[in-house]
């Protein structure tokens, strides 16, 4: 079993939706519950805006993937640090 985790970005369907478990999705729903939509404005500019900054976090995470280290304790007391190999993204 892999434990890999890929990080999507997600995109805008036909009816303006972003994808359901996409991090722009994350993000509207963040931007939303602190700046809920006005009465008549449309939420694709936001919803563009959301996926924009999904996309740039992770080409930037991707590009950058040696700056993330990760921590790994040992039982005898000592650590271990080892850099992400690998970003993964759909």
């Amino acid at each position: 079993m892999s434990s890999t985790v890929k990080l999507k970005a997600g995109s805008i369907d036909a009816a303006g939706n972003l994808s359901a478990g996409s991090m722009a999705r994350a993000i509207d729903d963040a931007l939303a519950a602190l700046v809920p939509l006005g009465a008549h404005e449309d939420p694709r500019g936001r919803r563009k805006l959301a996926l924009a900054i999904a996309r740039g976090v992770i080409d930037h995470l991707a590009a950058n993937a040696g700056a993330i280290m990760v921590t790994v304790p040992d039982t005898g007391g000592s650590t271990h640090e080892q850099p992400a190999t690998q970003i993964d993204k759909v």
